[in-house]
């Protein structure tokens, strides 16, 4: 007797395909089941940023013009230090007038700090400060009238000038305070432009320090730095 086969409709056979798949584990990881309780999650990937640190000695040669006596004064001096991060500079600085010898001894020097607030890799703003004191020559003219009895009526009285030429001059020590602001131009590797503009604040100097204040215009070349 000849046996008849019967078989399942198409869709039915798909349809219990795919329900095989999903009962087994892998169908169940591929559909997105949620991981067992036991399991540890995945570890994450950290990101490391690197970034150098510009740190190094550094030291600027500077032409600074300022006042002195009322008169126009050129100094040449320079700095010397650390600049920490390409942010903060400490060391010291000191400058000389070079203009006219013949005016006797000025110069002052002390502590200088610098901050850089603002910077890139080409140009910085920065602000800065010098401590310290110094010495210049510091005269008048004795014009002071001397009042003698004349000779003539009573109570009567002349004037005498001093005796020429009537000038005197003398070195007078003092303190100084000068702050001044900076642009700083990087134009090579190590070196850069600076140029700034300050004012030199005088006292402890026995009522000359009108003579010695003013304020400061700095042209100068640094090097260093780290960078």
């Amino acid at each position: 007797m000849p046996t008849s086969r019967s078989r399942m409709p198409l869709p039915a056979a798909a349809l219990a395909a795919a329900c095989l798949a999903l009962a087994s584990p892998r169908g169940a990881l591929a559909a997105g089941a949620p991981q067992e309780p036991g399991q540890p999650p995945a570890p994450r990937q950290a990101n490391v940023v690197v970034e150098r640190v510009q740190t190094g000695p550094a030291f600027g040669v500077e032409f600074k013009y300022t006042q002195m006596d009322r008169d126009d004064a050129f100094l040449l001096g320079g700095n010397l230090g650390m600049l920490f991060d390409d942010t903060l500079f400490v060391g010291g600085a000191g400058y000389w007038r070079v203009d006219d010898s013949g005016r006797g001894t000025n110069g002052y020097g002390g502590l200088l700090l610098e901050w850089h607030a603002l910077r890139s890799p080409v140009i910085s703003l920065s602000a800065r400060g010098l401590i310290g004191g110094g010495i210049a020559t510091v005269g008048g003219n004795d014009d002071v009238y001397i009042a003698r009895p004349s000779g003539g009526r009573p109570g009567s009285r002349h004037m005498i000038y001093p005796p020429p030429p009537g000038y005197y001059v003398f070195d007078e020590g003092y303190f100084v305070f000068e702050p001044q602001v900076n642009v700083t131009v990087r134009f090579a590797r190590g070196m850069a432009l600076v140029g700034g503009a300050g004012y030199r604040v005088i006292g402890g100097a026995n009522g000359w320090e009108s003579q010695i204040r003013g304020v400061t215009g700095t042209l100068a070349i640094r090097f260093g730095g780290g960078s």
